[in-house]
């Protein structure tokens, strides 16, 4: 018997699949009735889309058991490279354009047909298994992204990233709950003594992270996250609606929400905070904290790099992409992101149905 590692379950069913479609294992019945399983294709459209069907000929990956293990796997891919499901060429934005799972829409008029095919192929190749490849093409368009200032578009790219990141976890076996059924403390455990490590620090027991959202300035949100114990305290994460004048500045937001927050003697200060950025946000707001005696760093974009304020300016740590406090923070960072932008975009919708009105 041989035994293949992936690095998740989505790996295991593509890899699966295609296993089943190369030997054609004789004990294996359903999955080499062509009539029983599903397979997935890409249409020859002008906007290619993913289709599920009994059709093997011609298809990208199959057979699968039942519907719902394809429709779950292109659910998941969706937000890593998202395309259109309209059977026919729409004449507006459709609803999950919002949502960041169609974009490029083709039913926008300025829409890229360059962007959505490539799209498409990162899409083609996340079903046949080339994690590593569309990795390695979405960060290298966040930097240039990154290099000539459209820092939205970094920030779509690396918000892909993650969901790609998440997707590839690599699952624990249950052999090793049964030899330590205390396994998730001890992870989490491990992670924050990492982190104490790391950042010389005796105690870490709350964590608070911030991220802001917005669209030049428009519909400015931000989101404050919070891990106690190495664990998200859902309960306490919180939405901030930015209240000063338009600005685009990413720092005078952050500003803003840090007063806001320091403000509510209610709330119980943290161990550490955490900013989703780097020197710029630093700079300023290391005095706004000064007072608290709360010890405050950055996690920048570029390569996930830690920078902490110093008496004679900034240090920058470069930890291992694998280190448990480093993924602690990530986690923290990409749970705020998600959580800002979920306001953001609901009141950029009130906005347009106002507007429309």
């Amino acid at each position: 018997m041989e035994i293949i590692e992936v690095g998740s379950e989505i790996e295991a069913l593509l890899l699966e699949s295609r296993l089943i479609k190369r030997f054609r294992p004789p004990y294996n019945i359903a999955g080499l009735d062509d009539k029983s399983p599903y397979y997935i294709h890409l249409t020859r459209e002008q906007y290619p889309r993913p289709v599920i069907n009994h059709e093997s000929l011609n298809a990208l990956v199959g057979p699968f058991l039942n519907s719902r293990i394809p429709r779950s796997i292109l659910r998941s891919f969706r937000s890593v490279a998202p395309y259109c499901i309209a059977p026919r060429p729409v004449r507006r934005p459709c609803f999950y354009s919002h949502l960041g799972l169609c974009t490029p829409c083709p039913g926008n008029k300025n829409m890229s047909a360059t962007q959505y095919r490539r799209n498409i192929g990162y899409l083609r190749r996340l079903l046949n298994g080339n994690f590593s490849s569309v990795e390695k093409s979405l960060s290298a368009h966040m930097n240039d992204a990154s290099r000539f200032y459209d820092f939205e578009s970094a920030a779509r790219l690396r918000d892909r990233l993650a969901a790609l990141s998440y997707l590839r976890q690599m699952p624990v076996s249950p052999d090793d709950y049964l030899i330590n059924p205390n396994l998730t403390a001890d992870k989490r455990q491990s992670a924050l003594d990492a982190l104490k490590s790391a950042l010389s620090v005796n105690e870490l027991r709350t964590i608070e992270m911030y991220d802001v959202a917005h669209l030049s300035g428009v519909s400015a949100t931000a989101a404050m996250t919070v891990a106690v114990d190495g664990e998200p305290d859902h309960r306490r994460y919180r939405h901030f609606t930015i209240k000063s004048p338009r600005t685009d500045s990413d720092v005078d937001m952050m500003r803003e929400v840090l007063i806001r927050r320091l403000r509510r003697s209610d709330w119980p200060l943290p161990d550490l905070i955490v900013l989703d950025g780097g020197k710029p946000q630093l700079s300023i707001l290391k005095s706004q904290i000064s007072d608290f005696n709360i010890p405050v760093i950055a996690l920048a974009k570029r390569d996930e790099i830690l920078v902490f304020p110093t008496a004679d300016g900034f240090r920058e740590l470069k930890l291992d992409k694998s280190d448990p406090g480093l993924l602690l923070l990530v986690r923290l960072r990409d749970e705020a992101h998600r959580f800002s932008r979920r306001l953001h975009h609901k009141h950029r919708s009130k906005s347009l149905t106002n507007t429309s009105s």
